[in-house]
C-alpha cells in the first residue's frame, strides 16, 4: 500500500525511501540544528544504510500493526533531497497515530514542510481512513508549532508523566487533528 506512494505538490515530491538514500539521511541526522528537536543521535554511514533498511522494511508492515512509515520529500524541480514526513504509532503510546517531518536546515522558513506534511494528510485521511493523527513539537520550536497550527492541529496540552525510556518527550506540546 505505501510501498509505492508517490504524492506531488507544487514543489515536492514525497515518495518511499530507497538504498540511495543512505547519503542524505546520514546527513540530515548529522546536523545539530535538527538534533536538538528530535529523538535521535549522530549517527555513521553504516548506520544510516541499516535505518533505510528498516525504513524500507517498515514499507511492508500492516496498518494494524505497529508501524512507522517514513518518506523522503524531495524538490521536484531539482530532485534535492529536502528531508523526510512519515506517520506512525507515536513511541510512547502505539495508540496514538503521529505525523512527523524533519527538513534539512536549509530548507527551513520556505513553507515546504507544510506542503508535504498537507500531501500526506490528505492522504491518510481520504486513502487510509485513519480518523484522528497527533503531533508532539518540543516548546522551543515555533516553527514547527506554526506549521503544526496552519495544518489545522489543535493544542491539547503538555506531554507529562512519562517512564523513562520516554523522557526526551517530556514538556512537548501535543496536539491533535481529526479527519
Amino acid at each position: 500500500m505505501v510501498k509505492n506512494l508517490r504524492l506531488e505538490t507544487k514543489n515536492l515530491i514525497v515518495r518511499p525511501y530507497t538504498k540511495e538514500d543512505a547519503k542524505n539521511l546520514y546527513d540530515t541526522l548529522n546536523d545539530e540544528n535538527i538534533l536538538k528537536y528530535i529523538p535521535e543521535e549522530p549517527i555513521s554511514m553504516e548506520q544510516a544504510q541499516n535505518a533505510i533498511d528498516w525504513l524500507i522494511s517498515n514499507y511492508d508492515i500492516d496498518l494494524d500493526s505497529d508501524y512507522k512509515y517514513s518518506f523522503a520529500i524531495e524538490a521536484k524541480e531539482t530532485n534535492d533531497y529536502v528531508g523526510w514526513c512519515g506517520f506512525g504509532y507515536l513511541d510512547y503510546d502505539k495508540s496514538q497515530k503521529e505525523i512527523y517531518f524533519t527538513l534539512k536546515s536549509k530548507y527551513w522558513g520556505q513553507g515546504l514542510a507544510t506542503e508535504a506534511s498537507k500531501t500526506l494528510i490528505d492522504y491518510i485521511f481520504n486513502e487510509l481512513e485513519l480518523k484522528k493523527l497527533v503531533a508532539v513539537v518540543k516548546p522551543e520550536n515555533r516553527a514547527s508549532q506554526k506549521v503544526i497550527e496552519k495544518l489545522g492541529f489543535e493544542y491539547e496540552g503538555v506531554v507529562e508523566n512519562l517512564p523513562e525510556e520516554f523522557s526526551f518527550y517530556e514538556g512537548e506540546r501535543y496536539y491533535t487533528l481529526k479527519g
